[in-house]
């Protein structure tokens, strides 16, 4: 079902690599092809056939609300990337002192379990969520279902149910706890309904993410048809309800008091700038007010408003000193910048999401502090990235991107099925989809470029690329000055559920992202 390592060496023995390991992979990559030397980055690949192969490049830290945190911290005995990511950002003493790999073997072991839903229904009860949290290697729990709520069969990771954290000494207990979740999940045993009883049936996923046809002959061939398909009922993941997560009460030690750090410079008088700070952003921001230092959010002109509130439930409220929107240019918004900042010297400018990315780097280079510049433009287009990687001559994946549809119809028309559609610039799982024909892919095209991104704004273009089969790495890294450190490396177990095939990158219906 699924596989622990406890280092490095051991993965790349199972995967029977000898020439090239993760590590080599994103340490060329951030070297000498995307040219990232400062801060966090989450980087993917996939050990192919061939050899392993970049997926994407993110310059932020892991997504996810942080809510791997406190694993992570249990893992490597004290820290994570949010914490590295301080030391990296405004302690040089501290980042110097971390290892440049994560230990080994690690202090614990644990996993992500994402939660299925095999039925559909209004929910009455959840008595399945208080059953998980009596689990000797329990954590967390993060689910956005409530009372009330309505349920649909899992196809994908914006219709999954939550997911459990597990965390213990001993690997069989995890094992254990995770085939209990499963057995759990075979026969409904976490939510009780006020509809009718039903069977528990397993649906084509294609039935259940596209609106009803007539007939399933329209579903798969809906030109023979002479009736156009609807459109997907579901593309971003910001259509499903606000995530409310539930912390363990029996394991205090994981909660410990926010103690602010003594540090050796006078940080109550300097302040950083987050540039979208949501998500795992504002866990960054946490630590680093806990420092004594300042915080400013800096938020991009088309940054969304409910993406402002995203504030995870395990950082609770955060008190910026300022908060600033986006100029016209980049010279304006340091302006802007340093008259917030008022008597404050301005210390460190870095991304708190995906979208703040771009900015980032533009407005730390202009304000002449430690950047990873703007010699590479956008550094969130993952079409660039895969052509900066073929260009060093390193496996990159086949692709077309555009933002007509002529730029990519070849590409759709000779490139074996199934194909991977996203947008060019996506974050996280929003609108990445897999497609298995190409009045599929052509459907999705057109979808994506008429859909606004989560993070807001419009989709620029749409990139295509082929479907790597092979198991697939998150390699978690904190760069200063280009020396980079591994804090952390996970794994993603993809499978089918209700019919839906398996899915790219962290659009698997059910899949567990545990260390390695």
């Amino acid at each position: 079902m699924f596989e622990i390592c406890s280092d490095i060496d051991r993965m790349v023995n199972v995967m029977k690599i000898s020439d090239i390991t993760c590590h080599s992979i994103f340490k060329i990559s951030f070297r000498d092809c995307l040219g990232v030397k400062n801060g966090p980055s989450h980087g993917e690949a996939i050990i192919t056939e061939t050899g392993p192969c970049l997926v994407e490049m993110n310059c932020r830290a892991h997504g996810g609300d942080g809510s791997w945190r406190p694993l992570a911290k249990a893992l490597t005995g004290g820290y994570s990337q949010v914490e590295a990511t301080a030391d990296a950002v405004l302690e040089p003493e501290k980042f110097e002192r971390l290892p440049d790999k994560h230990p080994s073997p690690f202090k614990a072991s644990g996993l992500e379990v994402i939660l299925v839903s095999f039925s559909r229904g209004k929910v009455k009860e959840m008595p399945g969520y208080e059953v998980f949290k009596k689990l000797p290697s329990f954590l967390s729990l993060e689910t956005g279902v409530r009372v009330g709520t309505e349920v649909d069969y899992t196809i994908d990771l914006n219709t999954g149910i939550g997911s459990v954290m597990l965390m213990h000494p001993d690997d069989e207990v995890i094992k254990k706890d995770t085939e209990f979740i499963r057995y759990m999940e075979t026969f409904n045993g976490i939510f009780t309904y006020e509809t009718k009883l039903e069977n528990l049936k397993r649906p084509r996923g294609d039935a259940v993410m596209v609106e009803q046809y007539a007939n399933e002959k329209e579903i798969l061939s809906p030109l023979k048809s002479g009736k156009p398909p609807r459109p997907h009922r579901r593309v971003f993941s910001s259509d499903g309800p606000m995530l409310i997560r539930h912390m363990s009460n029996d394991r205090p030690e994981l909660r410990g008091p926010l103690v602010k750090r003594m540090t050796t410079v006078d940080a109550s008088n300097e302040v950083a700038v987050i540039v979208d700070p949501y998500s795992t952003g504002c866990c960054i921001a946490e630590e680093i007010l806990k420092r004594g230092y300042k915080v400013m959010a800096l938020w991009t002109k088309d940054f969304s408003a409910e993406m402002k509130t995203h504030v995870p439930l395990s950082v609770g409220k955060l008190t910026y000193m300022a908060e600033v929107t986006e100029s016209q240019t980049v010279a304006d918004t340091m302006t802007a910048v340093y008259k917030a900042a008022g008597q404050y010297r301005v210390v460190a400018c870095i991304a708190g999401g995906e979208a703040g990315v771009d900015l980032a780097d533009a407005l730390s280079e202009r304000m002449e502090l430690r950047t990873n510049g703007t010699a590479i433009p956008n550094k969130r287009d993952k079409k660039l990235q895969q052509e900066l990687i073929a260009a060093r001559g390193m496996r990159a994946v086949r692709q077309a991107g555009g933002a007509k549809f002529e730029e990519v119809e070849e590409f759709l028309k000779t490139e074996p099925y199934p194909i991977v559609l996203k947008p060019v610039e996506s974050a996280g799982s929003d609108g990445v989809k897999l497609c298995h024909t190409f009045e599929e892919a052509k459907d999705h095209f057109e979808v994506l470029m008429k859909s606004q991104m989560v993070n807001g704004g419009a989709c620029p273009s749409v990139l295509c690329q082929e479907f790597l089969r092979g198991k697939e790495y998150v390699v978690d890294h904190v760069s200063r000055d280009g020396i980079h450190k591994t804090v952390m490396v996970w794994v993603y177990d993809k499978r089918q559920c209700n019919g839906s095939p398996v899915s790219f990158i962290a659009l698997g219906a059910a899949f567990l992202a545990f260390a390695l």
